[in-house]
């Protein structure tokens, strides 16, 4: 009974670190099979992991700087499909046609689908095709002509929605019409300024209450001190967040040199890889699962720590120094 309640909790230990070595993803999967190989994290158990922090406060006895970061996650309020269209035809007419109602008919689809979703239709190129035409003489080498042999029309389909499940619905109703190539997808957010005040309102409330527990750390009054301060914005798009890995496992075998090895090809993939808040001192709409638009914004401040050491009636002109004594009198300071 007892070597059954051992294996029995053997197996659940195995069982839990297999189901954490998958949580990590296929992207880590080279670094999982490193850590969970073997008995490595049982030898390894009572070994504590090293953890670098990040320093949001430097100085020294003269000055101190306080650096507050923030990130603001914001769903796309809209985004814009762009597809590629490319028609060819023997004549122009034939060509501009065919392209016309394979894209008529894309339009209504979409319409009949959601009203909502915006299509407009943005003209490329139109160019004529050649092709040799060989011209044999009698007493001459061959002779090759370029002449006209069809027409090139290219344009793009943009489309402008809402929903981000509604792309799939939209790729399903271009693919029936032989349209494929999906150049990109923008996302647009009409609430950056919102979202800019949002951001400096939260930075201030972390900078007071920094303030607050330094001021009663150091045993003097921060609010009173000179300050000088600087902001930065930066914003990331996710079309920028994405990050591409191969998903294979390598055999490793030791071949005879005379064999001949043929390869697979491996697929490369991608995966959006949004920037982690570890680094940051706050995160708003931390929880948002799909892709988001990220505002980054750093705000620095100097706080003055020592005063002038000259009296506060002091004045200066030319680096000279005068004080002004009780009866009104200038007089220098030899310095």
């Amino acid at each position: 009974m007892k070597n059954a309640k051992k294996l029995l909790s053997l197996l659940v230990v195995f069982t839990t670190a297999s189901l954490v070595a998958q949580h990590s993803g296929n992207a880590n999967s080279e670094s999982a099979k490193t850590i969970s190989s073997g008995n490595y994290n049982y030898q390894n158990q009572y070994q504590n992991n090293q953890v670098n922090t990040i320093q949001t406060t430097t100085g020294n006895e003269n000055e101190m700087y306080i650096s507050i970061k923030g990130i603001y996650n914001e769903k796309a309020t809209s985004q814009r499909a762009v597809f590629s269209v490319l028609q060819i035809g023997k004549t122009a007419e034939e060509t501009t046609k065919l392209i016309d109602e394979r894209l008529e008919i894309v339009i209504k689809s979409i319409t009949a689908f959601n009203p909502e979703v915006e299509v407009i239709i943005d003209m490329i190129s139109f160019v004529p095709l050649y092709e040799y035409e060989i011209q044999k003489k009698i007493f001459n080498p061959k002779t090759y002509n370029e002449k006209p042999s069809g027409f090139e029309l290219k344009k793009n389909l943009i489309i402008k929605f809402k929903k981000t499940n509604d792309l799939n619905t939209i790729m399903n109703i271009c693919a029936k019409q032989e349209i494929y190539d999906l150049a990109k997808v923008d996302y647009v957010t009409s609430n950056l300024d919102h979202i800019r005040d949002v951001l400096q309102v939260k930075a201030a409330e972390e900078y007071k209450q920094m303030l607050t527990n330094y001021s009663a750390i150091m045993n003097t009054d921060l609010f009173k001190k000179e300050k000088s301060l600087t902001e930065g914005y930066n914003t990331v798009y996710p079309m920028e967040s994405y990050r591409s890995y191969s998903a294979f496992s390598q055999a490793s075998i030791n071949f005879e040199p005379e064999s001949t090895v043929n390869n697979v090809r491996k697929n490369n993939t991608q995966f959006y890889d949004a920037a982690l808040a570890k680094t940051h001192t706050f995160v708003v709409n931390a929880d948002i699962t799909e892709p988001t638009i990220q505002i980054f914004y750093d705000l620095t401040i100097k706080i003055k720590l020592k005063e002038d050491q000259l009296p506060k009636n002091t004045i200066i002109r030319n680096n000279r120094y005068y004080i002004i004594t009780a009866n009104g009198d200038v007089k220098p300071l030899n310095l």
